[in-house]
């Protein structure tokens, strides 16, 4: 069974520029040609977008503000599949990142959030879009805190992504209390990443984690079985944009467990999603369909 999911988070205006090289050189005016590109983005968006082109319904939950950028942004998100029902015009201003990508897709992204942490969805609203589905993402902004609880205490499949996580700590706990699917990188963690594994299972509900280590593959422990398996990961050719690979993954891993597959097949479900969209530039730009995907896979449909 296709099931629908809820998606709630950050929707910025990303401008992505192409530079030569890391460390960027100071100096005169530099030029590239077709290399300065706006587009929507933040980590919410990438999901949403992507679990969209893998032919889900999504609920996309997120806040804007009431400037001129705002009407570009909720514009670009209706091209892509996004329904602008739940997107709130409640700030000021649109949050905004800056992400420069060098020639071998590696980015460094600078993003201003504007009053996110100022700001509560309105509580009113969560029951009726808890409804569309008992799957919720919730990205791990300030404003998403109440939000992934108040669905964990709704009955609902919780999927946070606390990304580069180092260890445990307060600002994450929440999110990780709420939780029950765990996606996070491995790159900065304090320990390996089995280990950590058994950490969140000893202090938290948490039925599935999965640690991504970027271009080496990912790492995925079932709670219930205590199963832990490492999956390198897919080549399918040059990578242009590493911005988003993660939460390409994500959408993958989810769309794969919202297609009532196991978790080992859509482990690689996220896999191969996030191997195609780094050939492309732009973080909600390069996903696959859902039929490319699976069949690359050799996965049952539902």
């Amino acid at each position: 069974m296709q099931q629908s999911i809820v998606v709630f988070g950050d929707l910025n205006l990303d401008t992505s520029v192409s530079i030569e090289q890391f460390p960027l050189a100071l100096g005169d005016t530099l030029f590239r040609f077709d290399g300065i590109n706006d587009d929507i983005g933040g980590a919410a968006t990438n999901v949403a977008v992507g679990l969209t082109a893998l032919g889900h319904a999504v609920h996309f939950a997120s806040v804007v503000g009431t400037d001129h950028l705002a009407e570009l942004v909720v514009q670009i998100a209706q091209t892509k599949g996004l329904a602008a029902q739940y997107i709130r015009r409640d700030w000021q201003t649109t949050s905004r990142t800056v992400v420069l990508i060098d020639h071998e897709g590696n980015r460094q992204c600078i993003n201003d959030p504007k009053q996110v942490h100022h700001y509560r969805y309105p509580e009113t609203a969560l029951s009726t879009i808890f409804a569309q589905s008992q799957w919720v993402y919730c990205a791990t902004q300030h404003w998403c805190r109440y939000v992934a609880q108040a669905a964990h205490d709704a009955g609902k499949h919780v999927i946070v992504d606390v990304q580069a996580l180092v260890n445990i700590d307060d600002y994450h706990r929440d999110f990780l209390q709420a939780a029950s699917i765990v996606l996070l990188s491995s790159e900065q963690l304090a320990m390996h990443s089995h280990e950590f594994i058994h950490v969140l299972w000893r202090e938290f509900d948490v039925e599935l984690v999965v640690a991504t280590h970027g271009k080496h593959g990912a790492t995925l422990g079932v709670r219930s079985t205590k199963y832990i398996e490492y999956q390198p990961a897919f080549n399918l050719g040059s990578v242009v944009d590493k911005t988003g690979a993660g939460d390409a993954f994500c959408a993958g891993f989810i769309a794969g467990l919202a297609s009532d597959l196991p978790p080992q097949q859509a482990l690689n479900v996220g896999q191969y999603v996030a191997a195609s969209k780094i050939g492309v530039k732009g973080s909600t730009n390069g996903f696959p369909n859902r039929n490319q995907v699976f069949q690359a896979l050799n996965c049952n449909l539902a």
